[in-house]
């Protein structure tokens, strides 16, 4: 597995479109029209991902939206040139997941699919990227279909990702038995990448099931340093505060800005510690933000 599929498969279809023009260009050739074209959608589209989509005012950001609208332009030109392209309609759907439209992402990652030119390596992350838009859009059952057709073709390219996606899916239906099942596949195989391991371990806490998360986060840890940081929170809703706070802080050594950032989007879950010495002084020693 190359590091872009790896990072599609980790971070959701964003990095799948980003890196799409170098992963698909290998397949077809283009006139200078087209590949300028798509050029410059992939900048609008990189530049909108990075944008919030509302300022700190809670103001929709317009320039974000103007990017994505420019780049959308770009894929009409690049369409009225040399219609029917699969890179066109996956960037189609990468602009409708920035907007939040996730069923018509869903179907623009189907196209895509569909396309005479998509490669079989291309056409499997897109089962990937159309099955979570369905999964966003509330239509839960059809992304599971969509997992499920393709089962056989993204288990042996990408391992244990299908059954980590369908955990997440199935513990939101309710389905706990199933979700369960799925990530103990995953914890028996003791060759689990430690990023699937890290991504077991935090679906077994949002399942309550502490033992299991442990196991399978202390397997993570040592080559994903972030799962010192879940680690450090599983302890603290133990009680072991001490350590909690040497987990954290080794977390924080290793990842200043992704330790940051969790913190602050978690501080409902360190407010029983944010009086302690030890915890302000990690949080102290944070970089301050960038001045605008």
């Amino acid at each position: 597995m190359n590091e872009l599929q790896k990072r599609a498969l980790l971070y959701g279809s964003a990095v799948v479109v980003l890196g799409a023009i170098g992963a698909t260009a290998r397949f077809w050739r283009a006139d200078a029209d087209v590949t300028t074209l798509l050029s410059s959608a992939d900048v609008q589209l990189r530049m909108a991902y990075v944008l919030p989509f509302v300022d700190k005012h809670g103001t929709v950001m317009t320039s974000r939206e103007e990017m994505i609208a420019s780049a959308e332009k770009h894929l009409g030109d690049v369409e009225c040139i040399q219609p029917g392209m699969a890179i066109t309609a996956e960037f189609r759907g990468f602009a409708h997941m920035l907007r939040g439209q996730f069923e018509q992402a869903a179907d623009a990652y189907d196209r895509a699919r569909r396309a005479a030119d998509c490669q079989d390596e291309q056409r499997d992350v897109l089962a990937f990227n159309q099955a979570r838009m369905l999964a966003k859009a509330g239509q839960s059952q059809q992304a599971l279909a969509v997992f499920a057709q393709n089962a056989k073709a993204l288990d042996a390219r990408f391992g244990h990702q299908r059954a980590l996606e369908e955990a997440t899916i199935l513990r939101e239906l309710g389905r706990r038995p199933d979700a369960v099942q799925r990530l103990d596949d995953v914890l028996r195989d003791s060759a689990a990448m430690p990023m699937a391991s890290l991504q077991a371990g935090v679906e077994y806490l949002e399942l309550g099931l502490e033992d299991q998360a442990e196991k399978a986060l202390e397997r993570a840890a040592a080559d994903v340093p972030i799962a010192d940081y879940h680690l450090a929170r599983l302890k603290l809703q133990r009680g072991d505060v001490d350590t909690c706070m040497q987990l954290l802080a080794r977390a924080n050594a290793a990842r200043p800005a992704e330790v940051r950032q969790r913190l602050s989007e978690d501080a409902a879950a360190w407010s029983t510690v944010s009086a302690d010495a030890r915890f302000q002084q990690l949080v102290g020693s944070q970089p301050a933000a960038p001045m605008r």
